[in-house]
């Protein structure tokens, strides 16, 4: 179960996501090239046990030409579907704009099915959700703030939903925060919050959240911002260049792995 978000501050924009896991701990796989950073996705999320975990796709990331695109679960369905963690990595390594990555997803699911998702996408021009439903998507527009958790708004409900009991509750504490937002501050204050007593977008409820990721773009740089495990529990953020492009060098990356926070 996941809280995403973007948004818009004049000629900054970032993305952001708290990753709630059915474990209270867990450690990210991670792909980095000079065009391409993604944090690697995980179907087995809610299993308690690591043992079996699935990795595939992408769940956050962002590509060189500045597109920032993360996904939430909404259910595993159809059962035959394949995870919606491909479409973000699809998303990010097939396109270089939100408008090329809805038409690259509307490709992928018109030839196969996809676990019902939410996904936010955002460039230096679009910020839009992705709804995912099967073989449909269902798509939203905005101009400076958008914000999903773990059911859809574009598709109707359903009891067999991954999150009936905090998701509906988390939006609209995610809704109205990122209405007030002015600064990147205000997206530290929004990960680390308990509007419902003890948990809220910080998860403390059924689903722990193991990690939160902030992508921030400002002055044609691309920066990752994350911390492992409750936000409310750890002080610091990991400060992360993403070197795309003419930046990259392998010791550059070979940085980025040690300083990411594992």
């Amino acid at each position: 179960m996941c809280t995403i978000g973007a948004v818009r501050l004049g000629a900054e924009y970032l993305l952001f996501k708290n990753k709630d896991f059915g474990r209270d701990s867990f450690n990210d796989e991670i792909v980095i090239s000079k065009s391409v950073m993604g944090v690697k996705g995980v179907s087995t999320w809610a299993s308690p046990d690591s043992s079996a975990d699935q990795f595939s796709g992408f769940s956050i990331g962002a590509n060189e030409h500045g597109l920032f695109c993360c996904d939430a679960n909404v259910r595993e369905e159809p059962l035959d579907g394949q995870n919606y963690d491909r479409l973000t990595e699809i998303a990010l390594t097939e396109a270089h704009s939100v408008e090329t990555a809805i038409l690259a997803l509307q490709d992928a699911v018109s030839s196969r099915a996809y676990w019902c998702s939410n996904l936010v996408m955002i460039d230096q021009e679009t910020l839009a959700v992705v709804e995912v439903h099967g073989h449909k998507i269902a798509v939203e527009r905005q101009s400076k703030k958008i914000t999903r958790t773990n059911h859809h708004l574009l598709f109707d409900g359903s009891e067999t939903d991954g999150d009936t009991i905090t998701s509906k509750s988390r939006l609209s504490y995610s809704q109205k925060r990122i209405d007030r937002m002015m600064s990147i501050d205000d997206i530290y204050s929004l990960q680390t919050s308990h509007d419902n007593f003890t948990t809220g977008i910080c998860n403390h409820a059924v689903h722990q959240t193991v990690y939160s990721y902030i992508l921030y773009f400002k002055d044609d740089e691309i920066k990752l911002y994350v911390k492992k495990g409750r936000p409310c529990e750890t002080d610091q953020y990991e400060e992360l260049v993403l070197p795309f492009g003419a930046m990259w060098t392998e010791e550059k990356e070979r940085e980025f792995r040690v300083r990411y926070p594992l």
